[in-house]
């Protein structure tokens, strides 16, 4: 978290920005005692007010993966709120909104999640965002995704190829495992895009 910012800081939450407009850290404060612990993740109407906007999330879901796992680069036409829940990954959220001071640039995120307490962070991805995670170790990772848009299929994704050279994202390690779509069915950045690259 050393390339982000703290915005807000209170006894009850941090939110941190990055380089990236619309890409937020919400982190809360984690409760401990004799039965466990209890975390929120996170609250929607403080977000709401740090982006400036209502998010109306429709749909929740989960995906589980193995290690050596690589989803994405998914740009789906939503806002989301995700949280790693299990495991150790390397996340890279890339900037493909044309007309963004950040357009081609990414941000990238460690979560070390392999103890079972442990203090959980949600990520805030505006529309527009490539969403993408790379599962290392040996454990697998859960991750929550809490979404403004139901989820209609494969058919309607926005997303970018995992290594395109015009983003150069510095993935820690090759990945093993990928959908053939996200292995080499996805476009490049210039080819969505050519007249940003003249």
């Amino acid at each position: 978290m050393d390339d982000l910012s703290l915005s807000i800081n209170n006894p009850e939450y941090k939110i941190y920005k990055s380089k990236i407009e619309g890409l937020l850290v919400f982190e809360r404060q984690l409760f401990q005692d004799e039965r466990g612990y209890y975390q929120e993740l996170a609250r929607v109407p403080v977000i709401e007010k740090v982006l400036g906007r209502s998010l109306d999330i429709k749909q929740w879901a989960i995906s589980y993966s193995v290690p050596g796992t690589l989803r994405g680069i998914h740009a789906e036409e939503q806002d989301k709120i995700i949280t790693p829940l299990s495991g150790k990954i390397f996340i890279a959220i890339a900037d493909i909104r044309p007309d963004s001071p950040t357009f081609g640039e990414y941000q990238s995120l460690n979560f070390d999640l392999t103890q079972p307490i442990i203090q959980k962070k949600s990520l805030i991805i505006s529309n527009g965002l490539g969403n993408s995670f790379l599962v290392l170790g040996d454990q697998p990772v859960l991750y929550l995704y809490a979404v403004t848009e139901m989820f209609s299929g494969s058919e309607e994704k926005r997303a970018i190829r995992w290594n395109d050279p015009n983003l150069n994202i510095k993935w820690p390690e090759e990945p093993k495992i990928m959908s053939e779509d996200d292995k080499s069915k996805h476009p490049y950045l210039r080819d969505l895009y050519p007249e940003k690259f003249k």
